[in-house]
């Protein structure tokens, strides 16, 4: 009786020594494909080049940077426009020159094809071809 008893206890110590091992190797298996996909992806910005500029629709037809495919932009009156520039020749800059773009407020025609900006929305824009509620474009030196 003490024997079968002995014999139990290891069979089952066995049994979920098992499962545990099981379940570890599991867990590893899983590759960063998969866990990457568990991940909920949040992006808020963009850093693009300009395709098209239609002032008629308020909408801009960007290709984000590194990537084939492309966004359809609506810009609201309350976007703002803005176009960075350096206030010297970055080819020439004087000596003591800072850093420190100037900002212009512009107008939905002042964009041009091949212009590279920098997108800011207020809503998650990852995944999405088209989005609309943009906080600002600017206009990139």
């Amino acid at each position: 009786m003490q024997k079968n008893k002995i014999v139990l206890s290891i069979v089952i110590l066995l049994v979920v020594a098992g499962a545990i091992w099981l379940a570890s190797m599991e867990q590893k298996s899983k590759g960063p494909e998969e866990e990457e996909q568990e991940e909920v992806q949040e992006i808020f910005s963009l850093s693009a080049v300009v395709q098209s500029v239609d002032t008629e629709n308020n909408v801009l037809v960007v290709k984000p940077a590194k990537e084939e495919r492309e966004i359809r932009v609506s810009v609201a009156e309350t976007t703002k426009l803005i176009k960075l520039e350096f206030p010297f020749d970055l080819a020439n800059p004087p000596a003591d020159a800072t850093f420190t773009p100037t900002q212009t407020e512009i107008e939905l025609s002042d964009f041009e094809v091949g212009d590279n900006i920098f997108i800011k929305a207020k809503d998650n824009i990852a995944g999405k071809n088209e989005f609309s509620n943009v906080d600002f474009i600017h206009i990139l030196p």
